[in-house]
């Protein structure tokens, strides 16, 4: 339908509909109000449309037969009517993506025996969270991103049969309780962005058919359990708590991870050396610890990684020359959707025509899937940023920053032809900028400010087509940086903090070469060379005549210091020459 459309008159006048899905029309308006005559529908679909208002009170009261309701991405506002619990067949409501707020209903959790699936993710839901222990069916709720307050043991009662869990971002407290490890049908737990407090409790490694872990931004301390029964583990998030320790040998058994994130947390220690363990692993998220000694070698052989980030720790050594067997993308082929979680939910029909148009009862259909888009978030072109769905499934990146790494950089890191983002400021790195940098086709975010680099700033940079951040502030380069392809962008404060660099930052560059610009460069230099050694040699002279001169005619004048210049002369030639006649 065209934007802004109505939804079609004729309808109000059907009375005997048992199905209807008027889903992404862009349909304007509020609830249809003539759906009340029709309560022998069971399955509704209205979402992705641009529907407001209120819901009717008595909703539940005229639809009880209802199967399926949603009415997800929409504006509709106001209170979730109460009246829903008369929907006693009910078992998949989709109110997500919507504007409701106020409590929601007790009834829909004590009075909804049958319902399977409830999504409220996104909307501006608040009070305690209903004890859904009596939803004895509920395997898939979604309570995300509202400002629901209560605790997690309240909510999961005895409900053991749930197999997803999205609870983030609202006000949960308290702690995990130890009896989360009875519910191991849960393939996907998600209770970031809460106020969880505690340690995570060693039962928690009982749940072995967990895929997705999410714990980050809470208030979790202590140590990470040993996690030896998840062997379907895919996706950890574990970050921005006050976590410590060390990261546990039995994680290595996960040989399925493909996300670990740790950042921002208080880990100790080396990193592991049994990284390479983690052959499936695509994003290493280390930064923001205290971490110290070397980088593992074993890290370069993770032949999946596409963003690396053990910023913001205290690692010490060199940059391993290995870190070129790393692809960061190189072996990527196509879009694969590894960060995208297919919820196995759906709507179904129990029934379908004939060709009399006669209802028949058959099993139920799936219509349609839901993706769970997981994000990770990196730091690139100076901000933090969250990836997902496509986007991160093509960006790489490799963060050092922030560390206390040393030595020169590898010239093997020009091998990354593929890595977007690459930061190694806030180091003690020396020597020159590598020239094979020009191999890195794809990057964007060049970050080697804060270091000890000298040398110039290879010309050969320039074949970086889409490099749009560059920084070497605060090094000890020289020269005149390059000017021409992305490098004409820049400006001082791309290069500040180092007082050889002139030519672009309004610094005369007296005695110092330019860039090479075309083939007569060689002869250039070689005409400035015999330039400047004859300046010399003519300067030299002049000096040296100006001090005889000058001193002759102190000699002149004054008599005194020309007898004691003579006494000097005659007693020298005494003490060097005895036997020479001085008369």
């Amino acid at each position: 339908m065209d934007k802004g459309s109505v939804i079609p008159t004729f309808l109000s006048s059907q009375y005997h509909l048992i199905q209807m899905d008027l889903s992404g029309n862009k349909l304007i308006g509020s609830f249809p109000n003539w759906l009340m005559h029709n309560e022998g529908i069971q399955n509704l679909n209205i979402s992705n449309n641009n529907l407001s208002g209120l819901l009717p009170k008595d909703i539940g009261i005229f639809l009880p037969n209802a199967i399926t309701l949603d009415i997800s991405w929409n504006s509709f506002e106001g209170n979730i009517p109460s009246s829903i619990s008369n929907m006693k067949a009910l078992w998949a409501l989709d109110f997500s993506h919507n504007n409701f707020s106020g409590e929601l209903p007790k009834q829909l959790a004590t009075d909804c025996h049958n319902l399977l699936h409830l999504m409220l993710s996104k909307n501006f839901l608040s009070g305690n969270i209903p004890n859904f222990s009596n939803s004895v069916n509920m395997e898939y709720l979604f309570l995300d991103n509202n400002n629901f307050t209560g605790t997690l043991e309240d909510l999961l009662g005895n409900n053991t049969g749930l197999r997803m869990l999205h609870i983030s971002n609202n006000s949960i407290s308290g702690i995990i309780p130890s009896s989360i490890g009875m519910f191991s049908n849960i393939q996907t737990l998600l209770l970031g962005e809460n106020l969880l407090e505690g340690e995570i409790p060693s039962e928690i490694s009982n749940m072995s058919s967990l895929q997705v872990m999410d714990l980050s931004q809470n208030k979790l301390i202590g140590s990470i359990p040993k996690l030896s029964n998840m062997e379907y583990l895919r996706f950890l998030y574990l970050g921005k708590n006050d976590l410590s320790g060390s990261i546990p040998f039995e994680l290595s058994g996960s040989s399925q991870l493909k996300l670990l994130d740790l950042t921002d947390n208080n880990f100790s220690g080396k990193i592991p050396n049994w990284m390479d363990n983690l052959s499936e692993l695509r994003v290493l998220l280390l930064g923001g610890n205290n971490f110290e000694g070397d980088i593992p070698t074993q890290l370069c052989l993770l032949k999946n990684i596409t963003i690396m980030d053990l910023s913001r720790n205290m690692l010490n050594a060199s940059i391993p020359s290995c870190f070129q067997n790393l692809p960061f993308g190189q072996y990527h082929d196509g879009y694969l959707p590894i960060f995208e979680i297919t919820l196995a939910v759906g709507y179904f029909i129990p029934y379908q025509f004939d060709s009399n148009l006669d209802f028949q009862s058959i099993a139920p259909i799936l219509l349609d899937d839901d993706l769970l888009h997981l994000e990770v978030e990196f730091r690139t072109k100076y901000n933090d940023y969250y990836y997902k769905g496509k986007i991160l499934e093509n960006m790489t990146g490799l963060d050092l920053s922030c560390n206390k790494l040393t030595g020169i950089i590898p010239s093997q890191i020009g091998d990354l032809q593929q890595i977007r983002a690459l930061n190694l400021s806030h180091n003690y790195l020396s020597g020159p900028i590598p020239t094979t940098f020009s191999n890195l086709a794809q990057i964007e975010s060049l970050d080697l400010s804060y270091n000890n680099l000298s040398g110039k700033i290879p010309y050969e940079l320039t074949e970086m087509k889409f490099l749009s951040i560059f920084n070497v502030s605060y090094n000890n380069l020289s020269g005149t940086p390059p000017s021409t392809g992305q490098f004409q962008d820049f400006d001082e404060e791309n290069y500040r903090g180092n007082p050889g660099l002139c030519g672009l930052l309004n610094r005369k560059c007296e005695g110092i070469t330019p860039p090479p610009s075309s083939q007569s460069n060689d002869n250039s230099e070689e005409k400035e060379t015999k330039v400047d050694m004859i300046s010399f040699y003519w300067s030299f002279a002049g000096s040296y005549i100006t001090i005889l001169v000058a001193f002759i005619t102190v000699l002149c004048i004054n008599v005194r210091w020309r007898m004691a210049w003579f006494y000097y002369v005659s007693k020298v030639m005494r003490t060097c020459f005895p036997t020479f006649p001085l008369y």
